[in-house]
């Protein structure tokens, strides 16, 4: 069987401990904070804390992408001992990354003919898509090939549930995702809305609730309808700056799922960008999103 191993990227936000103990490549994603480019090492030696306290304050954030070239060095390294590559990458919705890679895999099939690269869009991203890696790679060491790693995560990726609400508006209205006025009212009002990645991985407004103690109890709610075998799996509480509301949240998921585990995770900054201090998520596997 030919060796092979399974890449991503850190905007799928997988503990960088887990990425240690695999020996899992990933390729790091900028962001820019008051005009300085940086690559998201998963928190590694990022002080995420202070990022939020940064955007709290005033600091200019955004995101940009990095070039084929970059990605095709990165992919070079994976393939000269005659490795093949499944990169399971973030959504294609949500960025340029996924086409930039794929320029990245042609490049070097024009260097290598013989080299093979698998690019899947998970259509997901922070923890929505680092689950799927996780999964994947505990396949990989149970003995799978690529091919039917590959498979299964094409066929389960859309049961990858990641839902969030934030807590300032303004940096959706930032984003695009929301109007000025809608803001303006959502702010005055204390509405909360309630987003998720749907089929397309995009980000879609899911509903809208009034205050953070319905937030959670939406949350406890969406786990309970939608997880399926709770106790074989890890259920993801995501938090940007929020942790004393992650707790309450871990609390309520312990008390209403028998779950193997409840963890809570920052939001990293590729993603708090766009979503601000506050945010907060969960992240399991369930039904398929339709």
């Amino acid at each position: 069987m030919t060796d092979f191993v399974i890449m991503t990227d850190s905007d799928t936000e997988i503990p960088f401990e887990f990425v240690d103990k695999h020996n899992l490549p990933v390729f790091l994603m900028p962001y820019i904070l008051n005009g300085k480019e940086i690559l998201f090492d998963l928190g590694r030696d990022i002080d995420v804390p202070a990022f939020y306290k940064e955007l709290s304050e005033g600091a200019e954030s955004s995101t940009t992408t990095r070039s084929p070239t970059e990605i095709a060095d990165f992919f070079r390294e994976l393939v000269k001992d005659g490795k093949e590559v499944l990169y399971l990458c973030f959504s294609s919705a949500l960025s340029a990354h996924f086409g930039l890679a794929q320029t990245a895999k042609k490049m070097i099939l024009e260097e290598t003919p013989n080299a093979r690269i698998e690019i899947v869009d998970t259509l997901r991203i922070s923890m929505g898509a680092g689950q799927l890696v996780m999964l994947a790679q505990g396949l990989k060491e149970e003995g799978k090939s690529l091919d039917e790693i590959k498979d299964w995560v094409e066929k389960n990726k859309l049961r990858s549930h990641a839902w969030f609400s934030v807590d300032d508006l303004n940096f959706l209205k930032k984003g695009g995702r929301l109007s000025g006025t809608a803001a303006a009212l959502g702010t005055i009002l204390n509405v909360k809305p309630i987003l998720k990645l749907n089929s397309e991985g995009k980000i879609v407004s899911a509903e809208k609730v009034k205050g953070t103690k319905k937030v959670l109890a939406f949350f406890v709610d969406v786990i309970r309808e939608n997880i399926e075998q709770p106790k074989d799996q890890t259920i993801y509480v995501l938090q940007a700056n929020s942790m004393e509301t992650a707790e309450k949240l871990k609390a309520q998921i312990e008390e209403a799922v028998s779950a193997k585990e409840v963890v809570i995770r920052n939001i990293g900054p590729i993603i708090g960008c766009h979503t601000g201090p506050g945010t907060l998520a969960v992240v399991f596997m369930g039904k398929e999103e339709k």
